[in-house]
């Protein structure tokens, strides 16, 4: 079975497996898990984030309505002939 099939077989299934299976899943890989990378941005990164949550939050800028952001991309494929 080629590689993309299982993985996607199994992401299917840890969804829907009961905590015995898991259990049993994580005791066969568990030790090959890599750990959650918490330190994935810099702390100016997440400042900026941190900051741009606030000016949403605010009312400071501007934010968009999904059909809003469709909106715009379709505007912007039509404009570069897409």
């Amino acid at each position: 079975m080629e590689v993309d099939i299982l993985r996607e077989r199994l992401h299917e299934y840890i969804n829907i497996a009961d905590q015995q299976h898991l259990s049993a899943i994580y005791v066969l890989v568990g030790d090959n898990i890599p750990p959650v990378d918490s330190d994935k941005y810099d702390d100016e990164t997440l400042k900026m984030f941190y900051q741009r949550r606030e000016n949403h939050l605010n009312g400071i800028s501007k934010s968009y309505s999904v059909e809003e952001a469709m909106n715009i991309v379709r505007q912007e494929k039509k404009k570069d002939g897409l």
